[in-house]
């Protein structure tokens, strides 16, 4: 193909791609995390592929697979707040927020009722939210659905139009981006959602054994201090049994230090060190770099932001690194 004919051809599809952009801007993020979904599965594709699996069943299959865990990892949690909401609302708003504790022989109050006065109203807008979206929500979910079957399905054709519009020496950059993104992708998200599952799971037998009246949603906020940047499920644990010990309930704040610490902190970690080997240790952004994308792509654009603001800040390090590269001469030949 001729140069300026490839020049304009792709000059066509990025004008095309921008008006697609603008008329379908409400599901551009979900087409975003299909992408980034897309490169999480493509491997396991791939082994269907190696199996003999068709193309088109094993991008079936694979596309499956994120469905199902998805919904045994949302669904469980929205069912027992749905069922355990009138006992979620008692607590919020009963005298649990109010605490007198003793330290050294003086009294204190603890009283959250800031905290309840700012959450309560954003809890009710974000259910009435939720259920008046549920459609849109749904709608989404089979766009995200069609997009990594898509993307499963074409990827060897695709995959010369990432190529196509740079010459030979420049394919490195692409290689680059892509090695780069993948890294992001494995080395915080996949292991931070297994390391999220199985605190869930673990969780909900350690709360449900030490008599917690609420088990599944204190197993929930244990895991989400694996998918939060700066945080980690020890800060959870260790803050439970320091509050137990402040209330005078030293025998529980011993358990759930002890038993919390084998099977909420130790048994995750365990797990997530296995399959970051086999993941072939991926290496992540530096903590403070994901948490500038993490909350700021959060702020800017929602729920995507993400997973979309980290991913952005990955491919800026990318492009500096590979232009500190050029400017010292060590780009490739």
């Amino acid at each position: 193909m001729a140069p300026t004919r490839r020049k304009i051809l792709f000059g066509v599809l990025g004008a095309t791609v921008v008006i697609a952009a603008l008329f379908l801007s409400r599901v551009i993020g979900t087409v975003v995390l299909g992408v980034a979904a897309a490169y999480v599965l493509l491997p396991v594709h791939r082994w269907f592929l190696s199996r003999g699996v068709p193309p088109y069943w094993s991008a079936i299959i694979s596309t499956g697979m994120l469905v199902v865990i998805g919904s045994a990892l949302i669904f469980p949690v929205v069912i027992v707040l749905w069922v355990q909401w009138d006992q979620i609302s008692d607590i919020l708003t009963g005298e649990t927020f109010h605490q007198s504790v003793t330290v050294a022989g003086r009294e204190f109050d603890l009283s959250f009722t800031e905290i309840q006065e700012i959450f309560l109203p954003n809890v009710d807008e974000l259910a009435v939210s939720l259920a008046t979206d549920a459609t849109v929500y749904g709608a989404q979910a089979v766009v995200f659905a069609f997009v990594i079957f898509a993307l499963l399905y074409y990827h060897d054709r695709l995959k010369p139009l990432a190529y196509a519009p740079l010459p030979d020496p420049y394919h490195d950059v692409v290689n680059a981006i892509h090695v780069r993104i993948k890294e992001v992708l494995y080395g915080h998200y996949v292991l931070a959602v297994i390391g999220a599952t199985v605190t869930y799971v673990a969780g909900i037998f350690v709360f449900g054994l030490l008599g917690y009246s609420l088990p599944f949603v204190f197993a929930l906020t244990a895991a989400l201090f694996w998918i939060l940047p700066f945080l980690v499920p020890s800060v959870f644990v260790f803050g439970l049994g320091a509050y137990h010990a402040l209330v005078g309930d030293l025998l529980l704040a011993g358990l759930i230090v002890v038993i919390g610490s084998i099977f909420l902190i130790a048994l995750p970690r365990l797990v997530v060190a296995e399959f970051r080997e086999r993941l072939g240790d991926p290496r992540p952004l530096s903590s403070t770099v994901y948490f500038i994308g993490f909350v700021g792509g959060a702020l800017t654009i929602g729920f995507y932001g993400i997973v979309i603001g980290p991913l952005a800040l990955a491919v800026l390090g990318v492009a500096l690194d590979l232009l500190a590269d050029d400017t010292n001469g060590e780009a490739p030949t």
